[in-house]
């Protein structure tokens, strides 16, 4: 018989929809789990798993110090992999009944936004003479800005569509290719689109991207980085372009919208916290 870390990993797979990062995580914490599982009970069949061997699971991140976010993680995680198996009851959906929960995701990142609008104001400048990498990193800070798109995202994403009757962007680019739409709800969001199309325009762009056409993705990627750390737009200064993402975030918070309103825009399932993004986001 398999070991049963490798009837685990047969049974989740490899959720090709979510990023390296947070498959690799996953994969890697199942296996852990399903090792100590058969390291200290002897169990053969995954499909065997019973509430005790989740409870011993997470007694021994406990004896191991582990930090109440890391361990919220691991958890959701077991919790995935008793779901896979069609035994998502031997689980508690909450992690506080294994004394990993009411723990912000992450650290709410606090946003320095007179430094951001600083920064776009020397972008609108450097643009206006010709500057190419300029114009590009204008247009694309606009829908970081609108949208709370990511980096790739703001480069990709400049199509409109309607979807009963509402205007929404089709957003390309996302962690794991999953595609999303987000509704088209203001002025700024229209003119952050305006802006784009006049600057793939402007360079000579027939997609309809604001990516100079002599310029792979890969390199206007690192371009734009580059360029954007050199004006001051640093994780230290609460300047960096995920604080655009944060921004926006809290910005729709502040407007009324629902937890899971916000994820779907930003492109994350809908009962992931916002703590990386908003204060009073936990577990």
């Amino acid at each position: 018989m398999k070991p049963l870390s490798c009837q685990g990993l047969e049974r989740v797979g490899k959720n090709w929809k979510v990023g390296n990062g947070t498959r690799q995580a996953k994969l890697q914490t199942i296996k852990r789990f399903c090792n100590f599982v058969q390291q200290h009970f002897g169990l053969q069949q995954i499909e065997h798993l019973k509430p005790g061997h989740v409870i011993a699971y997470a007694k021994s991140l406990h004896e191991q110090n582990t930090s109440a976010r890391t361990g919220a993680n691991y958890m959701a995680y077991v919790r995935d992999l008793c779901q896979a198996i069609g035994k998502g009851g031997i689980v508690n959906k909450d992690n506080a009944a294994y004394g990993f929960g009411g723990v912000p995701r992450q650290n709410p990142l606090d946003v320095n936004s007179d430094k951001i609008a600083e920064m776009r104001s020397q972008l609108d400048a450097k643009a206006a003479t010709g500057d190419r990498l300029a114009m590009m990193m204008s247009a694309s800070a606009a829908m970081r800005d609108a949208f709370g798109v990511r980096q790739k995202e703001a480069l990709l994403s400049c199509k409109v569509v309607t979807r009963e009757g509402r205007l929404c962007l089709e957003v390309k680019g996302a962690k794991g290719g999953k595609p999303r739409e987000v509704p088209i709800r203001n002025q700024k969001q229209l003119t952050a689109l305006d802006h784009v199309a006049a600057t793939a325009k402007a360079l000579g762009n027939a997609n309809g991207r604001p990516i100079p056409p002599e310029m792979t993705l890969k390199y206007a990627m690192g371009a734009e980085s580059k360029e954007w750390n050199k004006l001051g737009g640093t994780r230290a200064a609460k300047a960096n372009m995920h604080a655009q993402r944060a921004a926006y975030t809290q910005e729709r918070l502040a407007e009324g919208a629902t937890n899971a309103e916000v994820n779907r825009e930003l492109g994350h399932g809908d009962q992931r916290s916002l703590g990386s993004h908003a204060h009073g986001n936990t577990y």
